[in-house]
């Protein structure tokens, strides 16, 4: 009982965090995800223009079955509430855990050992996964579906497989990856008669998600790439080991340095660890022996447990090459960006379980968890020390600019007065007129607290100094604090409107 208890408490955290912080407000790339896609679904009328609209790209990324749960929230709710998608999207990475711990109960090893997971997975890290609804609704649909179908894969169903690894495909780009993934498992598996029928789905499904989808700059990406290969091979690493990113606040020198050693670490602990089965699939295919290390040389092939470990991460490993391929030029940073830090969460779990799982003995196990378990723990704690103030912070930043975006005309994440300022506002205006969606209370509480106060300027303890692009409000004695009710703002106020500022704190 204390073993899953113990197991439960990251995730109890997890869970309880999404539900505090959580605030039903779009930002950026949810207006043209969520708002967009809902106004031109209830435009349509005929059945096949709004079957396209689940089909209709968002960028490079096709999203047809966040879509359909869109629709299903709404349809329950009355109106869009981007809390209740937030933990949708949080349900999928329940599910995820769910598939780790089904497939390490076919080890028959002691529920202890599956503590290092929780602990792993359920980082407060990735909250711009977790509470942004388009990322709740990318990633992690898309890592449940790819893992989903490595383990139907995996234990050989075949049928199931397919279907799930065209649901990661239609949820979001990089879920083309799982193709790839399945390709090993089955090779390693030696199931050719699977693997042709993989094959032929793997380009129906692939064409159909390009059909019709633009370049998006990709390949300015190449050439980035051919100026600065060494940038594509450290942020290969960092991607991996984005977990280790335990210094948000500091320039990004000093931030990737222990993701990159961590994911050079990570990687090479995990090639040792498959090198043998990829060796005896060369034996005994080709009838050939290598001369290889010792500690390299083929045992048995891998079983369904191992095959499922190793499909997952084939598909991470192929998302840090094209991420760390096409995604340096937007700057380094992009590399351990909180939304994609899932996939090292579950990358490093991965590897644990791997691990674990070859140990060859008792006491080589336990020194395997007793590491990772401390290894887990410790980023776990540094992790939320880190950013739960940047999470209580980001809160109270978008409840008072979601009261700017109702009465002011801008606010979440859009430059203000400018053209897609303008269109944004006009769009949420429809939906609020159309009974698709509401703005929260918190912003219009703040508003009226602003409005009590007497109408005179700062005093001695806030600064105001203008600069080129507008005004800076300084406060020495500014903090931090968790609770989302308690924060620091500034406001701007005549006889029509209230303007809301979110002053940033730098202490805790």
């Amino acid at each position: 009982m204390l073993p899953l208890l113990a197991a439960f408490f990251p995730v109890a955290c997890w869970v309880a965090v999404i539900c505090y912080y959580s605030i039903n407000l779009p930002w950026f790339d949810d207006f043209e995800t969520f708002f967009v896609f809902l106004h031109n679904w209830t435009v349509e009328n005929s059945t096949v223009e709004k079957l396209y609209q689940l089909y209709y790209p968002n960028n490079e990324h096709r999203m047809i079955l966040s879509r359909i749960l869109t629709l299903a929230q709404l349809r329950l709710a009355g109106h869009l509430d981007f809390t209740q998608l937030h933990l949708i999207g949080a349900g999928f990475t329940l599910g995820t855990l769910y598939l780790l711990w089904r497939a390490f109960k076919t080890t028959g090893l002691n529920t202890l050992y599956f503590i290092p997971v929780t602990f792993l997975l359920f980082q407060l890290q990735y909250h711009l996964i977790y509470l942004w609804a388009i990322c709740s609704h990318q990633h992690q649909i898309v890592v449940f579906c790819a893992c989903l179908s490595m383990y139907t894969l995996a234990y050989r169903r075949l049928g199931p497989a397919l279907l799930f690894a065209v649901c990661a495909t239609f949820s979001m780009g990089n879920g083309i990856f799982i193709w790839p993934a399945g390709l090993v498992v089955l090779l390693l598996g030696k199931r050719y008669r699977s693997l042709a029928i993989w094959c032929v789905t793997a380009g129906a499904a692939i064409f159909l998600y390009f059909y019709g989808l633009s370049a998006q700059g990709n390949e300015s990406s190449l050439d980035f790439f051919l100026r600065n290969p060494h940038l594509s091979v450290l942020g290969f690493f960092a991607f991996l080991g984005g977990l280790f990113d335990f210094f948000p606040e500091h320039g990004i020198v000093a931030r990737s340095v222990l993701p990159v050693m961590a994911g050079m670490a990570v990687s090479t602990w995990i090639a040792v660890w498959l090198a043998p089965f990829f060796v005896s699939w060369f034996e005994t295919t080709s009838g050939r022996s290598l001369k290889i290390p010792a500690r390299l040389s083929p045992g048995k092939a891998p079983d369904d447990y191992q095959l499922f470990v190793t499909g997952v991460l084939a598909f991470l490993l192929v998302n840090a090459f094209i991420i760390g391929l096409l995604r340096p030029r937007f700057g380094f940073f992009v590399m351990i960006v909180s939304n994609y830090k899932l996939y090292p969460a579950l990358f490093l779990a991965l590897a644990y379980l791997a691990r674990l799982s070859s140990a060859a003995s008792a006491s080589r196990r336990r020194t395997i968890f007793q590491s990772c378990l401390a290894v887990a723990a410790g980023t776990w704690i540094l992790s939320a020390a880190g950013y739960l103030p940047i999470i209580s912070e980001r809160h109270k930043y978008l409840k008072a600019n979601g009261y700017n975006q109702e009465y002011n005309g801008y606010g979440l994440g859009h430059v203000p007065f400018s053209p897609h300022a303008r269109y944004i506002d006009s769009l949420s205006r429809e939906m609020v007129r159309a009974g698709l969606y509401r703005f929260p209370e918190g912003g219009k509480i703040l508003a009226a607290e602003a409005g009590a106060l007497p109408m005179k300027p700062a005093d001695g303890i806030l600064s105001v100094g203008e600069l080129p692009e507008g005004l800076l409000f300084t406060d020495p004695e500014r903090g931090m604090s968790l609770n989302k009710n308690t924060g620091q703002y500034a406001f701007l106020r005549n006889e029509q409107r209230t303007y809301l500022f979110k002053l940033e704190p730098k202490t805790f």
